[in-house]
């Protein structure tokens, strides 16, 4: 983990998404992010926030993520994602079939692999008993 990232710790639950996400925000608008950059990066958030908050925790079990965030330049922002949750790593999932149909593709996937065409070196650790996930979002990329 990275000390010089400004961070946001709460529970792993649906109602904390949009903290986190108006969190990040204040680090995109510091880095000049558009609107246009801003929807892009809320899609990433939610995917990877969202994966914690379902499947990170067993059922019942309390948790909690923390978002970090540091400006790596102009218009350049670096996000971390920590849970202790399950071993989860999110960059070792294949690709979705594009090929088929929405009826006959299996569910899932598609939110992982839309992130990592957005967000630039994204890379996933286990440390401990945390997950580590980091990703770098550009404006306008």
């Amino acid at each position: 983990m990275s000390d010089h990232l400004t961070r946001l710790k709460l529970p792993a639950v649906m109602g904390s998404l949009r903290a986190f996400t108006e969190f990040v925000h204040r680090g995109a608008q510091a880095a000049a992010f558009t609107e246009k950059d801003l929807g892009r990066l809320d899609l990433v958030m939610e995917e990877f926030v969202v994966n914690v908050i379902h499947y990170a925790y067993p059922e019942g079990q309390p948790g909690s993520i923390e978002v970090g965030y540091a400006l790596e330049g102009p218009r350049r922002l670096l996000v971390q994602v920590i849970d202790s949750g399950r071993a989860f790593d999110p960059t070792t999932q294949n690709p979705p079939d594009l090929r088929l149909g929405f009826a006959d593709r299996p569910i899932g996937g598609l939110g992982i692999f839309l992130a990592k065409r957005i967000a630039r070196s994204i890379k996933a650790n286990r440390v401990g008993n945390q997950n580590i996930l980091s990703f770098r979002f550009e404006a306008g990329g």
